[in-house]
């Protein structure tokens, strides 16, 4: 379970953050794809962003504190 955080070169931040969903372990997760940074959320969501316009990612664990 995590939250996906992408940092973008022009100074926005895009925040997933982790949700749940019922039924089992569904939680966020990123991979990059041939010039691409896509996020999958816990519906299958996926926003798909140009990794040229991306500065950093970050996964933050998410442990229910």
């Amino acid at each position: 379970m995590a939250d996906i955080i992408v940092k973008m070169k022009d100074g926005t931040v895009r925040e997933f953050r982790h949700e749940g969903r019922p039924g089992g372990s569904y939680t966020k997760s990123v991979r990059l794809e041939a010039g691409f940074v896509v996020v999958e959320d816990e519906w299958g969501k996926r926003p798909i962003i140009p990794a040229q316009d991306v500065a950093e990612v970050v996964e933050r664990p998410h442990r229910g504190w």
